[in-house]
């Protein structure tokens, strides 16, 4: 899981970085999602042998991991600026990974962390991953709902972020230059 929390943290920081904005921001964080994805499931289940499901359920559980980092971080970053990859890295990272339960499970760790890990995209990506790889998809529903949401929010953050700079944008007089004094 914490290679998937670190892809997502880089795809988004970049995506902001580069200074992508609105649809083209989305279609770089979707794309580089189904890429990490791709190579991971190729990684993890055709090279390693690690996991054992369905390739493509895995690709997309790996895929809707990274996008629910990336969109996320490139979401807060679109609203409030560069300090939003910040953020949210210090919340996948420091929270999230901890709290995850991905090394064990989240039910052994103390409360309320446990049911916290969940909510955050690296417990629910270890969850949904261990879901569709070992047990043919049985309680995917709550992790695969839970990154979607954090994924929906995060796009949806990216857009309106653009919307916002371009109403702003809009909003100021162009070509207006102020009138000077006349000197002496």
């Amino acid at each position: 899981v914490l290679p998937l929390a670190l892809a997502g943290i880089i795809a988004g920081a970049v995506v902001t970085l580069l200074g992508l904005r609105g649809v083209r921001a989305v279609t770089a964080l979707v794309l580089s999602a189904a890429l990490v994805g791709t190579v991971a499931a190729a990684l993890a289940h055709s090279w390693l042998g690690a996991l054992t499901g369905n390739w493509w359920a895995e690709a997309g559980a790996l895929a809707l991991a990274t996008l629910a980092v990336s969109a996320a971080v490139a979401g807060l970053a679109a609203l409030v600026g560069t300090a939003g990859i910040g953020a949210v890295a210090f919340l996948v990272m420091f929270l999230g990974n901890p709290f995850s339960g991905a090394a064990s499970a989240p039910r052994l760790l103390p409360e309320p962390a446990g049911t916290i890990g969940q909510w955050l995209p690296p417990g629910a990506s270890a969850t949904l991953l261990r879901s569709v790889s070992f047990f043919d998809g049985a309680a995917a529903t709550g992790p695969v709902l839970t990154l979607s949401w954090w994924a929906a929010l995060g796009l949806g953050a990216v857009l309106l972020g653009n919307a916002l700079k371009a109403r702003t944008k809009s909003a100021e007089p162009v070509g207006v230059e102020p009138e000077l004094a006349p000197v002496g």
